[in-house]
């Protein structure tokens, strides 16, 4: 939109500049009102917070708004903060699910969706979620190399698709070792400390011959109520019960003794899903739903120990 003498005149000043045009500065140019929205349930857990770090680190790559929302796990909150998001023009939607995320995405427009921790049952959205069922699997196994035949299981909300895939880690280990399940020691703590603390109390209350020897702890949140629990039992661990959690929060190592954790990695599943998300929004079409699941890792420390 300029004369050509004008043309003519910057391009022999780039030339002799030797200018050299950058094609991520153009994109980020392009690319600097594109704006998504990230909806956690819950910003005060380490997790959630490390997971919105990776998706943010990818968001500025690529001149991305990231406007973020805490639902609390409230199917309300999330249906109001999505017409919120909608309000806003958004390109795209990163979202941990609540009960209420199969309804919600139904309504939506055609904006590109990924999930992340866990899947609402949605089709046609992209998914970045732990190997739930692998590292489960690999926690029961060291619990059971260590001769604990008894292990309790106390899991998030039961209708999570991370909680139902745990338990399937835990039952597939059980019966891979040819041990009996006893259908008392698979509890719902419900995500909550409270609700974990509850639980492994009636776990303690259990009588000896089925009372468990090892506790499989499904998130950050519960284990902080499980060893609340235990501790106001006078039980020590891990010389009176064996732990190992799901999720590796920084105070895990810190503990006396430190946490036996399956750890997986929220800055990597922030980061690659928002990775997918801007695939998608660089594209003139949208690629296929993709779920892509992140590997966990046992990582053993003092908290469990060979069964007495």
């Amino acid at each position: 939109m300029v004369s050509q003498d004008t043309r003519d005149r910057i391009l022999a000043v780039a030339h002799q500049l030797g200018y050299q045009a950058i094609q991520q500065a153009r994109l980020v140019k392009q690319q600097a009102s594109t704006s998504i929205a990230l909806l956690v349930t819950d910003l005060e857990n380490p997790f959630y917070a490390t997971l919105a770090k990776g998706v943010q680190a990818v968001a500025d790559q690529h001149g991305c708004n990231v406007l973020l929302y805490d639902t609390e796990e409230d199917e309300l909150k999330e249906e109001r903060f999505l017409k919120v998001a909608m309000q806003q023009k958004i390109q795209g939607l990163l979202i941990v699910p609540t009960k209420g995320t199969l309804n919600h995405l139904k309504e939506l427009a055609e904006v590109p969706v990924v999930e992340l921790d866990c899947a609402s049952g949605f089709s046609g959205v992209g998914q970045v979620l732990a190997e739930n069922v692998r590292g489960t699997v690999l926690a029961m196994d060291h619990l059971i190399s260590l001769g604990h035949k008894k292990i309790g299981f106390i899991g998030g909300p039961p209708d999570m698709s991370s909680t139902a895939e745990r338990l399937e880690g835990y039952q597939q280990a059980l019966a891979l070792a040819g041990l009996l399940r006893d259908p008392r020691w698979i509890t719902y703590g419900y995500g909550l400390e409270s609700g974990a603390a509850e639980v492994t109390r009636k776990l303690m209350a259990l009588p000896k011959e089925p009372r468990p020897t090892a506790l499989f702890v499904g998130n950050a949140d519960m284990m902080i109520g499980t060893l609340t629990a235990l501790q106001d039992l006078k039980l020590k661990v891990p010389q009176d019960v064996s732990v190992v959690g799901f999720d590796d929060p920084p105070w895990a190592k810190i503990l006396q003794p430190p946490l036996t954790v399956v750890a997986q990695s929220p800055y990597e599943m922030g980061r690659v899903a928002c990775g997918i998300l801007m695939q998608n929004l660089q594209r003139e079409f949208v690629l296929p739903p993709l779920n892509i699941r992140l590997p966990t890792q046992l990582i053993v420390r003092g908290s469990t120990e060979r069964l007495r």
